[in-house]
């Protein structure tokens, strides 16, 4: 008993000088608890149940946005539960090659990330109200032995993806875990991918068990979770679906300090699927159509590529002279030029489907093969930037992938590769037709005037607005009509395509003005300790919207059309905030 006690307290001990060793390196949250809250909003008539899946609690930014959603709900009438892991997984979102070493994690899993993830997220979460509910609380010893005990044959496992339990799309949640913890998809490369997809499979199976008995014992009008892809969040998910609760799925939009929310399913699907009547049913005036022209432009032309919805990586001092560049690489601006944009591999096969390529790589292969047969044109490949300058690099090169196969690229074909500061805008406004994956990219180029053909599910596809080949017959079809002639995309499916990324943009990308970016600290989110002000004079309508959805069951769409002036409004930059 001694020296349990003994034990425990070195633990305790330990996990606080954690806790104060990153706050001296400025690793720091929020002060929620002091913020002061008012009723700005109208408070629900019946009392809804509102579950946050916070799920990981190492995912500090968002564990910022959910506590101050939290508090707000509370604030309105509702009744809050927060969703969290406590060191019962033993694999999740928040592991990486980058973070953990393969080999270490094949016979560990999380268990060296997990005490502090935990401690720290649930402290915060005490801070700003609600109830916090454990996983542990939902699941007991025999249901974790049983689950431990399961040993999987390779037949399973080579098929994995299909592998469905009560429902539930296990294997396609495991599969992602896996691929995202390796950045990489062929994972025959990996010694240790076995043993680690098997980890994988194991914690979706103890999150099902998780949230069966949990949605059991309690009924949830609402589910709130972010992500809503990946391991524990995917499975949550889709158990919430299944419990006929509703759900929406959240992720930080490319700019800084907004959001993308959909109702249902996750934005990659749900913006995929979107029906025409959600981006189609407002008035796009000449106001409209300037601002997102002034917008894209900005993006073309201010020396910075976003590069994902959960990250701000940017390329900084873009060279966006193409003239010098194509003279040095030979590229001939006579001559017709087609421009091929990838993803990164291993994001790009994750949840996206891939309609008639199996990948995005086997997509370049034969968009390659197309082209090494036609020099009467030049394809320039442009690498996806995040393959090198995001913390979560691929392991995954195209460069070196291309190289592997033909050795030598066609003397037609380019390579700009992903470290290189030139403009993707830049070059892609002297193409004659842009190829496209599911990059976003897609909307900026169609809305340029330039011919986009999209190949896998870019949030374009199927709105009339891109070239959308339904094979590869029809790839090479439209493929054979090139170099397009002048101006083959109507003055309609201009209009359409602007009014298309200015749903994107602004309508589905929702400013948050209560949050703003803290410099050189760790989250880079933070408060604004006049929350209730902001709120209270409409200077966050963004903020609002999302709280009264959530409350009435109704689509994250912001109007921004009607709010275009509180899009503008200049917050104080030396003011003091938390």
């Amino acid at each position: 008993m001694k020296n349990n006690y003994i034990i425990n307290s070195l633990e305790r001990l330990i996990k606080n000088l954690k806790i104060l060793y990153q706050n001296l390196r400025g690793n720091t949250l929020p002060k929620i608890d002091k913020i002061k809250f008012q009723n700005n909003l109208s408070s629900s008539s019946k009392k809804k149940k509102i579950l946050i899946a916070v799920s990981t609690g190492g995912l500090s930014s968002m564990l910022v946005f959910e506590s101050l959603l939290g508090k707000l709900l509370q604030n309105k009438n509702c009744e809050v539960d927060y969703l969290l892991c406590d060191e019962i997984l033993p694999a999740c979102v928040m592991a990486t090659i980058h973070r953990i070493d393969e080999k270490d994690f094949s016979k560990h899993g999380s268990q060296k990330i997990c005490s502090y993830c935990f401690i720290r997220s649930s402290e915060y979460l005490r801070k700003a109200g609600g109830n916090i509910i454990k996983f542990s609380d939902f699941i007991n010893n025999d249901e974790l032995n049983e689950i431990n005990k399961i040993t999987f044959n390779d037949d399973l496992l080579k098929n994995i993806k299909k592998f469905k339990f009560d429902g539930i799309n296990i294997g396609e949640h495991a599969s992602s875990g896996t691929v995202r913890f390796f950045s990489a998809t062929n994972l025959q490369k990996f010694k240790n991918s076995k043993e680690i997809l098997i980890k994988y499979i194991k914690a979706s199976l103890i999150t099902q068990k998780v949230c069966n008995n949990l949605f059991t014992n309690k009924k949830y009008d609402e589910l709130f979770i972010n992500h809503g892809i990946y391991v524990p969040q995917g499975v949550i998910l889709d158990c919430a679906k299944k419990f006929n609760i509703n759900t929406s799925a959240w992720c930080f939009a490319y700019a800084r300090n907004s959001v993308n929310i959909t109702r249902d399913d996750t934005y990659h699907r749900a913006l995929i699927n979107e029906k025409k009547d959600k981006w189609n049913d407002f008035n796009f005036d000449s106001k409209l159509e300037s601002t997102i022209d002034n917008f894209l432009k900005q993006r073309s032309e201010g020396g910075s590529v976003p590069i994902s919805d959960d990250w701000d990586v940017k390329i900084k001092n873009q060279n966006l002279n193409t003239e010098d560049y194509f003279i040095k690489r030979k590229i001939d601006t006579q001559k017709p030029i087609i421009g091929l944009a990838t993803n990164m591999l291993w994001d790009a096969q994750v949840y996206y489907p891939t309609n008639f390529f199996s990948s995005t790589l086997e997509w370049i292969f034969f968009t390659i093969d197309y082209f090494s047969n036609r020099p009467d044109l030049q394809l320039i490949i442009r690498v996806h930037p995040a393959e090198v300058l995001t913390t979560t690099k691929s392991y995954e090169n195209v460069e070196n992938l291309l190289l592997e196969k033909y050795k030598e690229l066609p003397k037609n074909i380019f390579l700009i590769k992903p470290e290189e500061k030139i403009s993707t805008y830049s070059v892609f406004k002297k193409c004659n037709t842009v190829l496209v994956w599911n990059s976003k990219i897609a909307m900026e180029t169609m809305s340029a005037n330039i011919p986009t053909i999209v190949c896998g599910e870019s949030f374009l596809r199927n709105k009339s607005i891109s070239f959308d080949p339904n094979s590869k017959l029809e790839y090479v079809s439209m493929l054979d009509k090139l170099p397009f002639l002048k101006n083959p995309i109507t003055k309609e499916r201009l209009t359409l395509a602007k009014k298309y990324a200015f749903h994107f943009f602004f309508r589905r990308t929702v400013k948050i003005n209560s949050l703003y970016e803290r410099k050189n600290k760790t989250p880079n989110i933070g408060i604004r300790d006049n929350v209730s002000e902001l709120l209270n004079n409409n200077e966050d309508p963004g903020l609002k919207m999302i709280i009264e959805s959530i409350i009435n069951g109704e689509d994250y769409i912001f109007k921004a059309e009607d709010h275009y002036d509180a899009r503008q409004i200049k917050l104080d930059p030396d003011r003091e905030y938390l």
